[in-house]
């Protein structure tokens, strides 16, 4: 179980009834959300992507993020997140350099994909009010079978893009069970508990957003969905989601 498809597969079998995913009105339970993650996977699937492609995926944190993610883990396909406020000239580097096969993006990135050149030779899947799209992630039809997970523990679960160094940003691969293995220490160190749930706020291109993604799975926890960070909007969401942790930027905590 140190691949991360069956590390989400045990949450299903453990709670299926239980909250795995808030954002706004939208509200999966484990069982639910598997079978939404199986949908986006088929539907990666359908667009030819296959174990070790790369995926580049401009978004805010909404329920369609995590679910991308989550679908990736399954199919072996190695999930490249990057800052929504990416520009088309950081797009096209970031593409080429990763060898995305294909770009996910919403409204808050669709002018830089739709200048982005690199942009252009791949398959562009629009969500929500995103225009540009060569296809839509909503039209990918429901789910038929179940998904089996296909990757294990040696695959690379995502490619991270960090600016830490000088020069252009450097993908830094991770691996299923390095990835596993980083998001049991999250639940050790914050001493998690079964059923927590916390605030999906901090941007899913990061560590600290993955890790909370994560670690709410390894607890059959729920990760409430915050697109972006707003004192009254994560306050509001706190009360009305009884928010049981926070894992935020020391800032973060000082608007609260």
């Amino acid at each position: 179980m140190f691949d991360l498809g069956r590390t989400f597969l045990a949450a299903v079998e453990r709670s299926p009834q239980a909250l795995a995913i808030a954002d706004g009105e939208r509200r999966l339970s484990y069982a639910g959300w598997y079978r939404e993650i199986c949908r986006v996977a088929n539907g990666l699937a359908a667009l030819g992507l296959r174990r070790g492609d790369r995926l580049a995926v401009i978004l805010q944190n909404r329920l369609d993020m995590a679910s991308l993610h989550w679908a990736c883990q399954f199919a072996g396909i190695v999930v490249t997140p990057l800052n929504w406020r990416i520009k088309a000239e950081e797009i096209d580097y970031c593409v080429c350099d990763a060898e995305a096969s294909a770009i996910v993006f919403d409204r808050v990135a669709g002018a830089a994909v739709a200048t982005a050149a690199a942009a252009q030779s791949v398959p562009r899947i629009a969500i929500g009010d995103g225009e540009g799209g060569s296809c839509r992630f909503e039209d990918w039809p429901a789910a038929g079978e179940a998904l089996a997970p296909g990757a294990g523990p040696e695959d690379l679960s995502l490619l991270l893009y960090t600016s830490g160094t000088t020069g252009r940003p450097k993908g830094v691969p991770r691996r299923h069970r390095t990835e596993r293995a980083a998001a049991l220490a999250h639940v050790a160190q914050n001493l998690y508990r079964r059923g927590e749930r916390t605030l999906g706020v901090m941007p899913l291109y990061h560590t600290m957003g993955v890790r909370s993604l994560l670690a709410m799975a390894l607890v059959d926890g729920a990760f409430i969905c915050l697109p972006r960070f707003d004192a009254a909007a994560a306050l509001g969401l706190i009360a009305r989601e009884r928010v049981t942790n926070l894992y935020l930027v020391p800032v973060s905590y000082t608007h609260l």
